[in-house]
């Protein structure tokens, strides 16, 4: 049967009609493609590290505003001059002095005891270091995102965050007590924060930022809402330890890793709370450790702290410490090489009691001479000291 050719006029302009329609939600789709690539370009981690660093803001930024105003000018010259008066020069003379007595070989592995957000210490002495693992008492804290808050909330963040770096500024180590009192686990000055504010200020590029935990078997899982109520005061039955992870390189270099956690290594908590947690970094051994302002914790024999003195004697290559780390008398010349750098008397008076009259007769032996920056508690120019141990091999 023959169609009439007004039935056939209809027929072709329903298919060019549909025609035109799928054009157009083609168009539509490829230009939503493009903008989501173009949002996905923005790496907000970055940005944010760079905006707690006190840098130079994208135009394009929605925090490009507030970078133009007197109070983030007068934070970021504040920071500037207090990194640059100290903490900069201080680095740069650790480097430099480092550069004639680092190892020459060393694992990429690189674990930090006790180390609060002090990621800037661990990378002068190990650039090369890949993974880097520490912990603390300290809660990770938010990851910060000035994106979506308003000015004042900003500079209440900001304000916090500089309240946070007075004594790594002035003396190279964070005093725990000052750190229970500034540190927020609801702003920029969080761990989380810290760290990124370290790395933006160093002009290393954050890649990604993200909440992580080691569960009850010891694996590495994503991070989940309750986590951020867990305390070492009060670890929840689960024995899920709450953490953070950044990844970050320096321009095109190799991406690095860090992961902190938070967790009370006393003996009695690791083995009721978070006896998932040795095992964890076991899986990872070798070490290159760092320890710095330990509260000399692992000296400590009333209130023990022998499994994690043992793990890290166990999963460790190379130790580099102050007096406060692990004491010299479990590090025996049968199993360890150790060198001597700096000076060392005794310990602070708040410390007094962890004396070690050993280490005092072989630093006197055996210094390699006074050290040219501020390392550790005794933090005045020449009154620093460190000790490396590097594991003989069997």
């Amino acid at each position: 049967m023959k169609k009439s050719p007004l039935k056939i006029t209809l027929f072709i302009s329903s298919i060019l009609f549909i025609g035109i329609l799928l054009l157009h939600n083609s168009v539509s789709i490829i230009l939503n493609a493009k903008d989501v690539s173009t949002a996905a370009d923005t790496n907000l981690f970055n940005e944010t590290a760079g905006f707690l660093s006190g840098k130079t803001i994208p135009k394009n930024s929605v925090l490009f505003k507030y970078s133009k105003s007197s109070f983030y000018k007068k934070y970021s010259k504040n920071l500037n001059d207090g990194w640059n008066k100290f903490q900069k020069p201080n680095l740069n003379k650790m480097r430099k002095w480092w550069s004639k007595y680092s190892p020459k070989e060393y694992s990429k592995n690189i674990l930090y005891p006790f180390s609060g957000p002090d990621i800037m210490n661990a990378l002068t002495l190990f650039p090369e270091g890949e993974k880097f693992t520490m912990f603390g008492l300290e809660k990770p804290g938010m990851i910060p995102e000035p994106h979506k808050m308003n000015s004042k909330q900003i500079r209440a963040g900001l304000t916090g965050l500089k309240r946070s770096l007075g004594t790594i500024f002035r003396h190279n180590f964070f005093r725990t007590n000052g750190m229970k009192k500034n540190l927020s686990n609801r702003s920029f000055n969080g761990i989380t924060g810290l760290l990124m504010f370290f790395l933006g200020l160093n002009n290393y590029e954050i890649r990604n930022v993200r909440k992580i935990a080691i569960d009850s078997k010891s694996n590495l899982v994503e991070g989940i809402k309750s986590d951020n109520s867990i305390r070492w005061q009060n670890p929840p039955r689960s024995k899920r330890i709450p953490g953070v992870e950044i990844t970050f390189r320096k321009g095109s270099g190799k991406e690095k890793r860090l992961r902190y956690f938070m967790l009370n290594v006393i003996d009695y908590a690791l083995t009721k709370y978070s006896p998932n947690f040795i095992p964890y970094i076991i899986k990872e051994e070798p070490y290159t450790t760092v320890i710095k302002s330990a509260s000399y914790l692992m000296h400590n024999d009333k209130i023990k702290f022998t499994k994690i003195r043992k793990a890290v004697l166990k999963v460790s290559d190379y130790i580099i410490q102050d007096d406060s780390g692990i004491p010299l008398r479990y590090l025996p010349s049968d199993k360890w090489k150790v060198k001597f750098h700096g000076y060392y008397n005794r310990p602070i008076p708040m410390f007094k009691k962890r004396f070690q009259k050993d280490l005092k007769y072989s630093f006197k032996k055996y210094s390699t001479g006074i050290l040219p920056f501020s390392y550790g508690y005794n933090f005045k120019i020449g009154r620093s000291n460190l000790i490396t141990a590097e594991k003989i091999k069997e």
